[in-house]
């Protein structure tokens, strides 16, 4: 699909700083990665131009582009409400997870807890730990669609994380703020509660479907309620490719509790030094080499373009208004097919549900070809969205019959996961109540046969 330079007309305040979107292609695939307003492809292209000017000046002593990045961290924090120190920048989610979970001094007696949802940033260093450590995995399963359609929030933290002896004293509690699978957006603040109840030490988010999406302020999105949140700024946010934040709540963390993987400061801590013994661990993982800097300084014009549109209140309330369309018409249309949520307090950004005879809408189908080649249909009419895989048993015997068998594959465990797939539809800012029916209307024709 060729980009078109003519401004798209925005609805809401900022929507028309997205030129580089196709005029007649319709993207509903924020989840995997998003687009940039003008304002952060001009700043990326000028401090890449000033770093080639003089790179080795533009790493060391730049106030700005400088290997400690404390004026980039800094608008960051005050993004989400922390301090400095709070605040490391990495390349992506699964770095900052890598770093918290490869970094925490795990010990084989310990036990880590995470769904069975969960996206391979999070169960990759498990499996790694569990291989290496010999550490124990407690992996909760998540009802099965139809259940967690009807779920208010209280019911699934109960059904997921119940009080019970298994779960009690764990070392870590890893999950997704927002999953990836069915859209569902967990509230921390409940969560928080909960692993307070059940005696968990740590309690380690991946919020790769969570920043940028909805209001970092609101006490059931507030990083503060984790001790550590890995996320991206490349996909809800719209920043550059290669941009993400880790939150860590300890301002004193340090070895032996943590060592700092991906970082050259290691040595700090052992140096006996006490005035580098005290650096920060944000800024111990901060100094790891050349990072794509440039792109860091110019997420500070992204937050900016925040607060020109409104700040982040406003930017969730579009986001899960357009989603919220989504979601009532394919309710409407076939009930049974939905598998996100209908609570407000569970709800997100991201609609998954399973494909379905437009004329006999009882007849879904959870294949892996079946649901790709409806995601190939669409794309052929102009619009994106994504399949996604997800665990289940939730199978009937009829659709085995009709040859829609599930796919087979195995874990990082090793151990046979039966797994159906869904269409997911992520309803970015930059996307307008017309391009939602658009795809209402290209979806009914994909699916008429």
């Amino acid at each position: 699909m060729k980009n078109s330079k003519k401004k798209r007309s925005g609805f809401v305040k900022g929507q028309s700083d997205f030129t580089q979107l196709p005029t007649k292609f319709v993207y509903l695939n924020n989840g995997t990665e998003g687009s940039m307003p003008v304002s952060v492809i001009k700043a990326l292209n000028k401090n890449l131009k000033k770093w080639a000017n003089d790179p080795t000046t533009s790493y060391e002593t730049d106030p700005v582009l400088g290997k400690r990045q404390k004026k980039n961290r800094q608008a960051m924090a005050q993004f989400l409400g922390v301090q400095l120190n709070n605040v490391c920048l990495t390349d992506n989610t699964t770095m900052g997870l890598s770093m918290v979970m490869m970094g925490l001094n795990f010990k084989a007696e310990d036990k880590l807890i995470i769904t069975n949802h969960e996206h391979p940033s999070i169960t990759s260093p498990t499996w790694i730990l569990k291989q290496k450590l010999g550490i124990q995995v407690e992996v909760r399963d998540f009802p099965q669609p139809a259940e967690l359609s009807r779920m208010n929030a209280d019911q699934l933290i109960d059904y997921l994380f119940p009080d019970i002896p298994e779960l009690r004293n764990a070392t870590a509690l890893c999950i997704s703020h927002t999953y990836n699978t069915t859209g569902v957006r967990l509230p921390l603040d409940k969560v928080k509660k909960r692993t307070d109840k059940l005696n968990i030490r740590y309690l380690i988010v991946d919020g790769a479907q969570g920043l940028g999406m909805v209001d970092m302020s609101k006490a059931g999105n507030r990083v503060d309620n984790c001790d550590f949140y890995a996320a991206p700024t490349h996909k809800w946010m719209n920043g550059p490719p290669g941009t993400g934040v880790l939150y860590i709540k300890n301002l004193q963390l340090c070895p032996p509790e943590f060592y700092p993987p991906l970082s050259q400061k290691m040595g700090a801590y052992m140096s006996g030094d006490e005035a580098h013994a005290c650096i920060p661990m944000v800024e111990a993982l901060t100094v790891r080499g050349c990072s794509m800097i440039p792109a860091n300084v110019a997420l500070t014009k992204l937050l900016k373009f925040f607060d020109k549109i409104g700040g982040q209140a406003k930017v969730e309330q579009h986001i899960l208004g357009l989603s919220c369309t989504v979601r009532d018409y394919i309710a409407s249309q076939s009930p049974d097919s939905l598998i996100s949520p209908a609570d407000n307090e569970l709800q997100s950004g991201l609609v998954s549900f399973y494909p379905f005879n437009w004329e006999h809408p009882q007849k879904c189908f959870k294949d892996k070809d079946g649901v790709i080649a409806v995601v190939d249909k669409l794309l052929e009419e102009g619009v994106q969205v994504r399949y996604v895989p997800f665990p289940t048993v939730d199978f009937s015997d009829e659709c085995k019959l009709q040859g829609h068998a599930p796919n087979l594959i195995r874990d990082c465990s090793g151990e046979p996961v039966e797994q159906t797939f869904a269409i997911r539809v992520s309803t970015g800012y930059f996307n307008t109540p017309e391009d939602v029916k658009l795809f209402m209307k290209t979806l009914k024709k994909v699916l008429t046969v």
